[in-house]
């Protein structure tokens, strides 16, 4: 469904990305994991047209969409949730949901939010409260909720258990894994490699910008030495 082919993002004369390839199928998700600077979130950005990448392909059920901007990648079904959640913490609830249904119509935005609301039920109960005042948790669920507003078919998630109390970790995990079995294909950066891995598909490591391996998280979980080596010991509680 979204497939990334030798993706090159450089910041001057540094070149971030060096020719990255990966996928997200329906239903899906996979997992991308590397150290800090490794080039994931760098990645994500190009893809969603937030950095005018270099040289490469994403094609979004087969149509080219590199260097689209990001409001038609969401009209074309793909949507971003960023790292830090990015709400605003100014609006509330259901208004932050609004602001994700910018395409939809209104009967659409109707149906689509009862759903959300369905899914993520203490967004119900927070409706009229200001998102800021949500707890990260809570931030979370509306930062996911508000990307389901615009029913896309891809979402790119960047570091999604950032900053997260260790309880609620799983929580948001297991969503991600509800919005995939969905049949939304989900592309995930993600340094809690313990936490991801557990709900993850297919798994790319990526270091200094490349691609050093690609397989399968019952694969990844089984070879706990080459997630050790690029990762360090911390990324599977060890």
């Amino acid at each position: 469904m979204l497939e990334v082919t030798d993706l090159h993002v450089s910041y001057g004369s540094v070149n971030a990305v060096r020719g990255v390839s990966m996928s997200a199928q329906a239903g899906r998700i996979t997992l991308v994991l590397g150290s800090n600077g490794a080039g994931k979130t760098t990645s994500l950005r190009a893809i969603h047209g937030l950095l005018k990448a270099k040289s490469g392909s994403v094609k979004l059920k087969g149509k080219e969409i590199l260097g689209q901007p990001s409001h038609r990648q969401v009209r074309h079904g793909l949507v971003m949730v960023p790292e830090g959640r990015r709400i605003f913490p100014s609006l509330t609830v259901e208004e932050n949901l609004r602001m994700g249904a910018y395409t939809a119509t209104r009967a659409a935005t109707q149906k689509t939010m009862a759903e959300v609301y369905e899914k993520f039920p203490i967004l119900l109960e927070r409706k009229g409260m200001p998102g800021g005042l949500l707890s990260g948790g809570e931030q979370q669920m509306l930062a996911f909720g508000r990307a389901m507003m615009s029913q896309p078919e891809v979402v790119l998630l960047d570091e999604p258990s950032m900053g997260l109390a260790p309880a609620m970790v799983d929580r948001v995990m297991n969503r991600v894994r509800e919005i995939a079995d969905t049949g939304i294909a989900v592309l995930m950066v993600e340094q809690n490699a313990d936490a991801a891995l557990a709900i993850a598909d297919d798994v790319v490591l990526v270091q200094r910008g490349e691609v050093v391996w690609t397989g399968t998280a019952e694969q990844a979980q089984a070879d706990t030495a080459l997630v050790h080596t690029f990762l360090g010991e911390a990324a599977l509680g060890a």
